[in-house]
């Protein structure tokens, strides 16, 4: 049994980015279990009604085959005083419906009270579904769909005729109901619908080129980014529901998205009934210019201008309801008159002006930090719906493209290589990559390359920050960019000008689907910039090679992918055998925890030191003195001669690996070292990896597979550029990106003809060897000579052992070197052999898998101690913890 110092140690091991996320992941989960906070409960009371639920599908709202629940507070109805729920309330001869703005204000109910205050009015302030007071999923958010719950409601309810107000986005919801009616006397239904006398407009945006950027797809594509964010705030933070109280959510944010105002022009255009506008004239958010032309719309409404902004409805309340009071007392009695048909004939779209005009461009300059041609694009498309004219938008354009670039090349020139370092920058941008461009912008005509970079989608931000970690002349380079700026943006704007109506028109057919739209059109926008444009080089085109091979040859997959099966079968072994840690029983007291992931390297290689095919090695711990190990470091390269290797004591596939060339870099190693490392001799010659297993309860042995680690080499000629010799090769393409990263500071070097160049800096599959399956190679001296070298530890029945020797001749005649050992579960490489068949990989594997499980079960049945759980799990994370995965480079 583990002391709990020994746990305590354990833990210790665990990276500490670990133990953050496992606290996340924890607290994640019991937000989801125990949503303390509930919005419903905050904003609703009583019983909800059932109403039908609807959709917008195509053109009109079609209604579902079920019910949903819809909360409603009723103010001002006969006996409201006695009774909390209503089976038959009782209105009085003025009903009003009042729906509320997005997102939801409790202002609102307050100010339906102070209306309900007049004896002869009743007000019915629904909750619609989007306002987070509907329980239950419904199908829409829209305010088409919920102008029909609210129409259904009323109908609920038994009222004739009634009035409704609209504020904000429930003005949207105002238009659809008034939609609703006149689409009823279209169709001529025998049933009886309510009958809407008069509609009011609270600082209600009206034509949808007054929504955001003017255009219902673009702001589709804008909100549908927007509920993203809101979508993984919600899932990812655990608040325990804390976040749904928040005003902004995601109700609102598919409210939002869903909403449709295409045809609000035509609804107010054929709107004839008695209308009342009122809007302040400091509204930033809705400006005043969308009351006016709602009113040229309807040329019989009346427009009230207020002193105030956004909330001046709710600071002058009851100014505000005498005058919905005396526009109601003017309507005259009997009839209301019905919608007519629209008029095709609109009054032009006014230019934006005050504060509209600076929030429009605001928000243009802002877009471009994130989407600098789709922004350019969509404001040639406002600029031909009239919104604004063409060289504002170009201005603002170009300003946000001028800062943006600026900003990359100030963070590159001000914080150096550690800005790419850190996130979000590190996620893609690697450094390999500056180290390549740095080459480029090294040239005389390094300044041109930025500046082209302005025709290339997707390659700015990289390109931008790599020109300010060269520190390239500021004021020339920022001139420069700005000319380009000048030159990119009017043409990008004049298409969306010319075109942008009709493209838009198209794919309005389908804003039913707009959802779909905009992840297509991100797709074609990644499929442009990823595959499309690189084609148009040569470069370009060995890089869709690569990409293709990657994708279509399994030997090529990322190892969390192709080494899943194995993974699961390991699991899935030790569940039959009835303990996790089975498969680490495999070889007692060997190393840690049986050799698995993470153990330490120079332990395993301990009792096998003896042994003239050891390699020699020298373990050093941080818990030395710095000047000790330097001293211990320096003997050790002086008795065995430069190159040495360093390796780190803990760590997998070749990760952390260094060649050290002279005293200077080893010294600077060893004092910079972070975690314990070891020094090993440098040995020349073929590399293998040896898969050996010992049956249980017997004293054989055999080698199950062999690996042979072949270097991949390029061969000069005089003119080329080593990355040029790359993309060309027809073996090293299938992996250019990682020799590009590790030969990143020599891609610009042309290599003199006939000079080799060996792409893979170590023998392992990490850093670009190619991996072949050579049963073959295995003879009986071989055979002999591994199983007398693995019996120099008794107790080992399953290992991988990493070979050196001068020829294949010697290897068959059992002449090698061990540089490293492996135990539990390290099985072979062979699923890496391209040339191999992906099932037959599998199956060798498999069964390297098997023995090593078996062995691990006889173990335990002989009463072997069993590896504790938490010191694996400790000493593996350890392991995979690390932040380095290959050697980018031999120099320091």
């Amino acid at each position: 049994m583990h002391t709990s110092a020994e746990r305590k140690r354990n833990l210790g091991r665990v990276p500490g980015r670990w133990w953050l996320v496992s606290l996340y992941l924890v607290l994640l989960a019991l937000s989801a279990a125990f949503p303390f906070f509930s919005a419903i409960e905050m904003i609703a009371d009583g019983e909800p009604i059932h109403v039908p639920a609807f959709d917008f599908v195509g053109e009109e709202v079609k209604e579902l085959d079920f019910k949903i629940p819809i909360r409603a507070r009723l103010h001002g109805v006969l006996g409201a005083e006695e009774a909390q729920e209503y089976v038959q309330p009782r209105f009085r001869k003025t009903v009003v419906v009042y729906l509320h703005r997005i997102p939801w204000d409790d202002r609102g109910s307050q100010f339906c009270e102070e209306l309900a205050r007049d004896p002869d009015i009743s007000v019915i302030e629904p909750f619609m579904p989007g306002f987070r007071s509907s329980p239950g999923e419904v199908p829409s958010h829209s305010m088409e769909a919920n102008a029909a719950v609210v129409a259904a409601l009323i109908e609920h309810y038994g009222i004739k005729q009634y009035h409704v107000i609209g504020q904000g986005y429930g003005g949207v919801a105002a238009l659809e109901l008034a939609n609703l009616e006149h689409a009823a006397d279209k169709k001529k239904s025998e049933h009886p619908r309510p009958i809407i006398r008069s509609m009011t407009l609270i600082s209600s945006p009206g034509a949808q080129e007054f929504e955001l950027l003017g255009n219902p797809l673009v702001n589709k594509i804008v909100y549908g980014f927007q509920g993203a964010g809101f979508w993984i705030f919600t899932r990812l933070t655990p608040s325990f529901g804390a976040v749904d109280l928040l005003p902004l959510d995601r109700n609102y944010a598919k409210t939002v998205f869903d909403t449709d105002m295409s045809d609000s022009k035509k609804i107010l255009r054929s709107w004839k009934k008695p209308l009342l506008l009122i809007h302040g004239d400091a509204d930033w958010l809705t400006p005043l210019d969308a009351a006016k032309y709602t009113a040229k719309l309807a040329p019989q409404a009346k427009l009230e201008i207020l002193s105030g902004g956004r909330d001046v409805v709710f600071d002058v309340t009851p100014e505000v309801v005498g005058k919905i009071k005396d526009f109601y007392a003017e309507i005259p009695r009997g009839p209301a008159p019905r919608m007519e048909a629209s008029a095709k004939d609109y009054p032009p779209i006014p230019h934006a002006t005050g504060s509209r005009y600076w929030i429009l461009l605001i928000v243009i300059l802002i877009c471009t930090f994130v989407a600098e041609d789709p922004t350019c694009l969509a404001s040639g498309l406002m600029v031909s719906v009239g919104i604004i004219d063409f060289w504002s938008a170009c201005a603002a354009c170009t300003a946000g493209i001028f800062i943006g670039d600026t900003a990359l090349y100030s963070l590159g020139r001000f914080l150096g290589r550690k800005a790419i370092r850190k996130a979000p920058l590190k996620w893609f941008i690697k450094e390999h990559k500056v180290n390549q461009w740095a080459g480029w912008f090294s040239t005389p005509k390094g300044m041109m390359v930025v500046v082209s970079s302005r025709f290339v989608p997707a390659s700015r931000v990289p390109t931008f920050i790599t020109a300010g970690i060269m520190k390239l002349n500021a004021f020339r380079l920022g001139l420069l960019l700005l000319v380009a700026a000048l030159i990119w943006t009017p043409p990008l704007m004049w298409l969306g000008y010319t075109y942008g109506a009709a493209a838009m028109d198209v794919l309005y057919r389908f804003k039913s689907n707009a959802l779909w739209v905009i992840i297509g059109f991100l797709f074609l926008l990644h499929v442009i910039t990823h595959w499309v444009v690189p084609a148009l080089t040569w470069r370009g085109r060995r890089q869709i090679v690569m990409k293709v091979r990657g994708f279509l040859q399994p030997s090529l997959w990322p190892a969390a992918v192709l080494y899943l099966p194995i993974r699961i079968g390991i699991l899935v072994l030790s569940l039959r055998y009835r303990r996790l840690t089975a498969f680490a029983s495999a070889n007692p007291a060997f190393g840690r925890i049986g050799g698995f992931i993470g153990d330490s390297k120079s332990l395993l290689l301990r009792p096998f030191q003896r042994d003239s095919r050891c390699c020699p090695t020298l373990a050093l711990s941080l818990d030395d003195p710095n000047d000790e190990r330097v001293k211990e470091a320096a003997a050790f390269a002086a008795c065995h001669g430069f190159p040495v290797v360093f390796k780190p004591e803990v760590a997998e596939d070749g990760a952390g690996l260094r060649f050290v060339h002279t005293q200077e870099q080893l010294e600077s190693l060893v004092r910079g070292a972070k975690e314990d490392f070891l020094l090993q001799k440098f040995i020349s010659g073929f590399e293998f990896e040896v898969v050996w297993r010992r049956n249980p309860g017997k004293d054989d042995g055999r080698i199950m597979a062999i690996v042979q680690k072949r270097d991949v080499t390029v061969r000069g000629d005089g003119e080329q550029t080593l990355e040029e010799l790359i993309w060309l090769d027809e073996v090293a393409v299938s992996r250019g990106e990682l020799f590009i990263q590790c030969h990143a500071r020599d891609l610009n070097r042309i290599i003199p003809a006939g000079q080799k160049v060996t792409l893979n800096l170590t023998g392992s599959y990490g850093h670009g060897a190619r991996c072949l399956h050579r049963h073959d190679l295995i003879t009986v001296e071989l055979d002999t000579a591994m199983t007398a070298f693995a019996k120099r530890f008794p107790g080992l029945h399953f290992a991988r052992f990493d070979l050196r020797a001068l020829s294949i001749e010697d290897l068959k005649a059992g002449r090698f070197i061990v540089t490293e050992v492996g135990g539990c579960c390290h099985v072979s490489s062979l699923l890496r052999d391209e040339s191999l068949r992906f099932s037959r990989s599998y199956e060798v594997v498999w069964s390297q898998i098997k023995a090593c499980l078996q062995a691990g079960a006889y173990n335990l049945s002989q009463k072997v101690r069993p590896v504790p759980l938490d010191e694996l799990m400790a000493r593996w994370s350890q392991a995979r913890g690390r932040h380095d995965e290959f050697a980018v480079s031999e120099e320091l």
